[in-house]
């Protein structure tokens, strides 16, 4: 498949806020249950078992005018909860079976109480995640909170989930993560092959279709990458950092590329990479999903960190496996997690003379010119100075 074909069906997805991918998989057969999920992290694993398709809702993006969910919100919040309330109410959800409301921050913990009032008869809940990462404490404790999201979703889906379901799920997710590292190790190296404004949209695309069409995507896209001629740049090496929750516009990334910059790393979409390795398939399918929570996860400001030096660690890794020159903070305007933990963030990569930037946006954000003359400008000191 070209990859011209790919980028376009991703694009379609992309701008698609109907969902219908996903709403065409549950009409082909009237058994089929859609359980969506905010962002960050929740277990797809066991939604798969489930029989359930995962859909990711990260906003409305900036192609929604948000009217009603601003009678919900204050003004001083990031975006993304007003727009998810907006396709609430406007019945663009009307379809799902459910919505989970992984925790990352106050504002989305508020959000799963409105979800209950607005869509009273439908499958709610609030997944909460260890703040203690000592085995016998945070790990049994979050053990317990897989078994209560397992079980409630036997009981709305009126069948049991085995151990054995979960573990053949964890499987197919194996091969997921696989590819997903394969890319972004492709793009590391090979940059001017698959820029960040193509592969965002593939990592996109895996949100609203079944995790099996998006594993044979993503092979398509490997396959079609390799093959394709494209020019070299001039392009500095950039990591992204702060966007795990509300996501950026698609052309704030084309601006950052355009600028000169090459995205090599970024936490856009960070759920599908949140878990590093590949997981066990032949044990007690819930310990396995929490040791590796526990063990074996990204670092990133929606986890707690337990020990204050080791904030910035695993952004400082990624730059230096990357090969960067430099690193770009890009978070939500409002977003506490990511605004609250970029000065240590900065102090970490000025302890160690890695040059970087900062700013904020909005997923509706329209004005480009400022952030490509920021990052131009970066760019072009890490040139001439780095």
């Amino acid at each position: 498949m070209a990859i011209k074909d790919i980028i376009e069906r991703c694009t379609e997805l992309f701008d698609d806020l109907e969902f219908n991918a996903a709403k065409n998989w549950k009409a082909a057969d009237p058994d089929r249950k859609v359980m969506a999920y905010m962002p960050v992290y929740v277990p797809e694993e066991i939604i798969h078992a489930a029989g359930m398709m995962p859909l990711g809702i990260v906003g409305g993006g900036d192609q929604m005018e948000v009217i009603h969910g601003d009678a919900y919100y204050q003004s001083y919040i990031c975006r993304i909860p007003r727009s998810t309330i907006e396709l609430g109410v406007t019945g663009k959800l009307d379809f799902i079976d459910g919505m989970l409301f992984p925790s990352i921050c106050d504002v989305i913990r508020n959000l799963s109480g409105m979800w209950k009032m607005i869509h009273p008869d439908k499958f709610v809940s609030y997944f909460d995640v260890p703040q203690n990462f000592v085995d016998g404490i945070g790990g049994e404790y979050y053990v317990r909170e897989l078994e209560h999201l397992r079980d409630g979703f036997a009981e709305l889906t009126g069948k049991p989930i085995s151990n054995d379901a979960i573990n053949r799920s964890i499987a197919i997710y194996n091969e997921r993560r696989r590819l997903v590292r394969e890319i972004y190790e492709f793009r590391s190296e090979t940059p001017w092959k698959a820029p960040a404004s193509e592969v965002y949209l593939l990592m996109r695309a895996g949100l609203v279709i079944p995790v099996e069409e998006h594993i044979a995507m993503m092979k398509d896209y490997l396959a079609a990458a390799n093959e394709e001629q494209r020019p070299l740049r001039d392009s500095c090496r950039v990591v992204i950092n702060g966007s795990f929750c509300e996501q950026p516009p698609l052309n704030l990334i084309k601006t950052i590329e355009m600028s000169g910059c090459y995205i090599v790393d970024d936490d856009y979409l960070l759920g599908n990479r949140w878990l590093l390795e590949d997981l066990a398939t032949d044990g007690n399918a819930l310990q396995v999903l929490a040791d590796a929570f526990l063990h074996h996860s990204a670092d990133t400001a929606a986890k707690y960190c337990t020990r204050k030096e080791d904030v910035g660690q695993f952004l400082l890794q990624s730059v230096k496996q990357h090969k960067a020159e430099g690193v770009i903070f890009a978070a939500p305007s409002f977003c506490d997690p990511a605004l609250l933990e970029r000065p240590m963030l900065t102090d970490r990569m000025t302890e160690h003379d890695v040059p970087h930037i900062s700013f904020k946006y909005a997923e509706n954000s329209g004005q480009m010119q400022p952030i490509r003359e920021q990052t131009g400008t970066f760019a072009d000191t890490l040139k001439l100075w780095s």
